[in-house]
């Protein structure tokens, strides 16, 4: 049996502030180096090497407003970039992506977040035993870099695998290698949010010149259960 708990602040929901771009490869370099500019030097980035997997209940809730209740559970596997294929040197965690508000008028997106690292044990048979079947998965690979110990920002590519499962099967899901910008922000409550969601829009101006940070639209976030 797979053990965990939640990260700091457990029992709290959080609320992911975000903003989203899209990055041609030609430009990627130049966006690097303003960020190593802002956060420090070439040793503020970080390797970004995960394995997300999407699961779904496996009992379909009947047609009716209980269906808005149901969620997807997302498995994150963090591998070591040095030695992706090592299992006891990835971290597992297990996130709830809750729906995005709709339409706020917010300079960002927005949406509860919670989050539970497992310690021990088979994440993917605990997901199994909760009543959760496999239904995506992809491979983001890249960077990120923390702004003023607040803004994460993740420049990375997006992988599908060819092979369910297999990690070595992944292939570019752009052929022309363009890159997903993601700066986001945790709120730990609602009376939290507007505030970050200004400071996003000063964290946006600083990349203009790079790539253009968008609000994605509600409806592309939202976790919805492919049923049949």
């Amino acid at each position: 049996m797979a053990t965990g708990k939640k990260h700091t602040n457990a029992g709290v929901t959080h609320y992911e502030c975000s903003l989203h771009g899209l990055l041609n490869n030609d430009h990627e370099p130049q966006l690097r180096t303003r960020l190593e500019a802002l956060c420090g030097d070439t040793e503020a980035a970080h390797r970004e090497l995960h394995h997300e997997i999407s699961c779904v209940p496996c009992v379909e809730t009947p047609i009716g407003p209980l269906r808005r209740e149901d969620h997807v559970l997302r498995l994150r596997i963090e591998m070591d970039p040095n030695d992706p294929l090592n299992p006891n040197k990835a971290t597992n965690t297990i996130c709830l992506l809750g729906h995005p508000e709709p339409r706020s008028g917010r300079g960002a997106s927005v949406r509860p977040a919670i989050f539970a690292q497992v310690f021990s044990g088979n994440a993917p048979q605990f997901l199994s035993l909760l009543g959760y079947k496999y239904n995506s998965e992809f491979v983001r690979k890249g960077y990120w870099f923390l702004y003023r110990n607040t803004f994460k920002i993740i420049v990375s590519q997006i992988y599908q695998l060819e092979e369910e499962g297999s990690v070595q099967s992944a292939q570019l899901a752009d052929p022309q290698g363009s890159w997903v910008v993601q700066v986001s922000a945790d709120a730990l409550n609602q009376e939290q949010v507007p505030r970050m969601c200004e400071q996003l829009d000063e964290v946006k101006s600083l990349f203009e010149d790079y790539v253009e940070l968008v609000v994605v639209d509600h409806a592309f976030l939202e976790s919805k259960i492919p049923y049949s």
